[in-house]
């Protein structure tokens, strides 16, 4: 668990400032990858205690990639939620209590193997989902720079009886824009 908790604190701090420069999306990637990597090491691994250095190999990867969930996770509900940050965060934290209490309550009924199965599936299930919130994100962000280079394209939607795309922080729509899109 020091191992862990050193890497886990080492990396938070260097992928918060390497976002600026690389961007959310390499580094979710990378924590995907990490972490799948890692289940697929663990459900192929034979513990021996003469093996000391794959415990701490394990655990420092699984710092680096559970540091990518804690920065990035939280940048990208604060890109999205920019004007019900409070409500956001909270119901983020509902659902990761939530997700907690669920894997306790089987922690006891499923052997290590079906639990690294259903940490595999939550991942995937989770990136997939990722992926489709970051891709309506960015069509979103589209529109909206179009409709500001172009206003005639604002009329032109308005006249096809469309909603005119306007910025979450100017309108009166909640933040769930993002969900209704899909």
């Amino acid at each position: 668990m020091i191992c862990f908790g050193v890497v886990n604190a080492g990396c938070s701090l260097l992928f918060g400032s390497l976002m600026k420069f690389v961007g959310r999306q390499p580094l979710m990637a990378l924590g995907a990858i990490v972490h799948a990597s890692l289940v697929v090491v663990l459900l192929m691994w034979k513990p021996h205690p003469d093996n000391p250095y794959i415990f701490y190999s394990v655990s420092g990867l699984w710092g680096v990639g559970d540091a990518v969930w804690q920065t990035q996770v939280n940048g990208l509900y604060g890109t999205l939620f920019r004007r019900n940050k409070e409500a956001a965060f909270s119901n983020y934290r509902l659902w990761e209590s939530a997700g907690f209490v669920i894997a306790y309550a089987y922690s006891t009924h499923l052997c290590a193997r079906m639990k690294l199965y259903v940490m595999l599936t939550v991942l995937v299930t989770g990136t997939v989902g990722y992926i489709i919130v970051e891709l309506l994100h960015r069509r979103k962000q589209r529109r909206l720079k179009a409709i500001a280079e172009d206003p005639k394209a604002a009329q032109a939607a308005a006249e096809a009886n469309q909603p005119e795309e306007t910025d979450d922080e100017k309108d009166d729509l909640d933040d769930e824009i993002i969900i209704t899109h899909l």
